[in-house]
């Protein structure tokens, strides 16, 4: 699929999610709402409406999941943090909360964290291919024998470098899944420098530095929707719209007309 046509997907979603959302402000839609605003790289907008459901459905688990997802891309780790807790606290079970969460640890550094809720997520999930990459990502515990240390020495001529460059890459594609693509790119340059002969790393800087140049792209593009949406935003704050016969709270008939307008605006093209 490419880049236009998944971004028109993302529209579509979201016309269809703020249709349902107008016609039943409490509907749990706000969910799926404030997640493709997020994979379009919206952040300010998800994290407002993913906040305003949540005052709605303070104890709805995959609420606190996306706002922790938000929180991290805009690098509010300790908030992540928060949120994904509270996640768990609502369902300990759930995967999407262990495994999101895990990726904050890492990213923070604390890789004992994130082995705990790994492995409490395979035993939900053991043939996760995700999980199982993540867990073989992270530094060995410290209470492993000396002797498999050893064995790793005699398999491979140098286990800890090895080993340093599978976490330090395995974290540049955390940082990149997460939308922390400077970071990303930092590390990925690092590493470049510490194995100036790996060629593969040389290639993912340049397909990072690729993504940077067409997200800020993409960016400047949508300078013109947010300012609409900054006008309408002034427009609606003071008042309360009826749609069908339901009081529609401001923010949700603002993404409404901006919708619209975007519509409008490519049926002339």
């Amino acid at each position: 699929m490419t880049e236009q046509n998944q971004q028109s997907l993302l529209l579509s979603k979201i016309a269809a999610y703020t249709e349902i959302l107008v016609k039943d402000p409490s509907s749990t839609i706000f969910v799926s709402l404030a997640e493709t605003y997020r994979k379009m790289g919206m952040l300010n907008d998800a994290r407002q409406i993913i906040s305003k459901g949540l005052e709605l459905h303070s104890d709805f688990c995959p609420g606190y999941i996306v706002l922790a997802r938000i929180l991290c891309q805009l690098e509010d780790l300790d908030g992540s943090v928060e949120a994904f807790e509270r996640a768990l606290s609502i369902d300990e079970e759930s995967l999407a909360a262990l495994v999101g969460y895990a990726r904050v640890k890492i990213i923070l550094g604390d890789d004992i964290g994130a082995r705990e809720l790994l492995l409490s997520a395979r035993h939900l999930s053991p043939a996760d291919p995700v999980i199982n990459k993540l867990l073989l990502s992270l530094p060995e515990e410290a209470n492993d024998s000396e002797d498999s240390s050893d064995q790793d020495v005699v398999n491979d001529g140098e286990p800890c470098e090895s080993k340093a460059s599978l976490v330090s890459s395995t974290l540049a594609e955390l940082y990149l899944a997460q939308g922390l693509t400077e970071k990303a790119l930092d590390l990925y340059r690092q590493l470049s420098i510490q194995t100036p002969d790996d060629l593969s790393l040389r290639r993912r800087v340049k397909e990072v530095e690729g993504q940077i140049i067409k997200d800020q792209s993409a960016s400047e593009d949508d300078e013109v929707a947010e300012q609409f949406m900054e006008k309408e935003a002034d427009v609606v704050q003071s008042c309360t719209t009826e749609v069908e016969g339901i009081n529609v709270d401001p923010v949700i008939e603002t993404l409404n007309r901006w919708l619209l307008n975007i519509q409008e605006g490519r049926g002339n093209v």
